[in-house]
């Protein structure tokens, strides 16, 4: 179930919109943004990748195999999140 759901009154969605925005922006490389969507399976995805990352980018740069996709799949989302809204 996804937290932006208690919020479905025309009124907030543009408000809720910018926050997933908000949380894209700012937390977007550990998955935020898709877990309060409702989308936890590839929000664990995008957290495990960034961890990975992390953890082995000391390791002669190995970490840079696993933030170079997550790089183009957080800008994808910013396109995603208007249909994401609208259901």
């Amino acid at each position: 179930m996804a937290l932006i759901e208690r919020y479905r009154d025309p009124a907030d969605a543009a408000m809720m919109t910018v926050v997933v925005y908000g949380l894209w922006f700012f937390l977007g490389w550990f998955g935020v943004h898709r877990f309060v969507t409702g989308r936890v399976g590839t929000g664990l995805a995008m957290l495990g990748l960034s961890l990975l990352g992390a953890a082995t980018i000391w390791l002669l740069g190995l970490g840079l195999i696993f933030y170079a996709p997550l790089a183009i799949w957080w800008v994808l989302d910013a396109l995603r999140i208007p249909g994401w809204m609208r259901r």
